[in-house]
C-alpha cells in the first residue's frame, strides 16, 4: 500500500490532502510540530509524527519508508534571517538522498518570475524551492494553485495549465489542489510536471492519468518548468541556492 508523508498537514490545503489520501486508501503519515493539535484537525486515521520540518536528520527515518512526500506548508518569513519555505524543501531533499520517492510540491502562481521589485520575497523562495526539487533527481509534481475559494459553484472540473502566465484572480477549489498533488504521485504521467491548477465548469475529473498526459513534461536536467518564460538566471540567485543546485549535480 502506498504511504505518503504530508508536510503542512494541518494547513488549509494539508488537511484536505490528508482527507483525500485516506479516501484513496493510502497510508498517511502527517508531520507536525504539535501532535495534539494535529489529532484534533486530522482525526484518528492518520499517523501523527512530531519533528521540525527543517531538520533533515529528524526527517530521514520518517521518509525512509514512504513512497511520496506532499509539501503544502507555507511561511510568513521573507528570507531575511529566518526559516523560509526553501529551508523546508532543502531539508526534505537532503533527507531523501537518492531514490525514487516522489515529491509533490505546492508553490504559487507567478513563482517562475522575479518578484523582488514588487516586494514579494517569499515568492522568490518558492521559485528557488521548485528549482531544488527539479535538481534533486526525484520524480516530482510541482503545483501552482490559483486563488483559493474564488471558484464558482459550477466549477467542479480541474483545469491544468502551464507557462505561469495567468493573471487576475482565477479560482481553485482546495480539494482540486489536493487531488492534483496526490494524483501526480500516483500516476506515471504526473511525474516531472510543473502545472498551474484552477477550477472550471464541468464534470469532475476521473482519469488523472489522461489529465497529466495532456500536459508537457519538464526537460531532463532543466531547473525551470517546460513552458516557463522570463526565467531568473541561476547566477542571480543567492549563493547558497547556487551551491545547493551544484551539489545535486546540475
Amino acid at each position: 500500500m502506498t504511504t505518503i508523508l504530508s508536510i503542512g498537514a494541518t494547513g488549509q490545503v494539508g488537511v484536505v490532502v490528508v482527507d483525500e489520501a485516506l479516501q484513496r486508501g493510502l497510508n498517511v503519515r502527517a508531520l507536525t510540530r504539535n501532535a495534539d493539535r494535529a489529532r484534533r484537525s486530522l482525526g484518528a486515521d492518520a499517523e501523527i509524527v512530531e519533528a521540525a520540518a527543517t531538520d533533515s536528520e529528524a526527517l530521514r527515518p520518517l521518509l525512509d519508508t514512504v513512497d511520496a512526500v506532499i509539501l503544502t506548508h507555507g511561511t510568513d518569513n521573507d528570507g531575511k534571517g529566518g526559516v523560509t519555505f526553501y529551508d523546508v524543501v532543502r531539508a526534505v531533499v537532503d533527507a531523501l538522498g537518492e531514490g525514487e520517492t516522489h515529491i509533490s510540491l505546492m508553490t504559487t502562481m507567478n513563482a517562475s518570475h522575479s518578484a523582488r521589485d514588487a516586494g514579494y520575497e517569499f515568492i522568490e523562495w518558492k521559485r528557488r524551492a521548485e528549482r531544488l526539487v527539479r535538481a534533486s533527481g526525484h520524480p516530482y509534481t510541482i503545483v501552482r494553485p490559483g486563488w483559493f475559494d474564488y471558484q464558482g459553484p459550477a466549477d467542479r472540473r480541474i483545469d491544468l495549465r502551464q507557462g505561469d502566465l495567468v493573471t487576475g484572480q482565477p479560482g481553485v477549489d482546495r480539494r482540486h489542489v489536493a487531488q492534483v498533488l496526490l494524483e501526480g504521485a500516483l500516476n506515471p504521467s504526473g511525474a516531472r510536471r510543473t502545472v498551474e491548477v484552477f477550477s472550471k465548469a464541468g464534470a469532475p475529473v476521473t482519469d488523472f492519468e489522461a489529465l497529466f498526459a495532456a500536459t508537457r513534461v519538464d526537460e531532463i536536467g532543466a531547473l525551470d518548468g517546460v513552458l516557463d518564460t522570463h526565467n531568473v538566471p541561476l547566477d542571480q540567485e543567492p549563493q547558497r541556492v547556487q551551491d545547493d543546485v551544484a551539489r545535486l549535480g546540475k
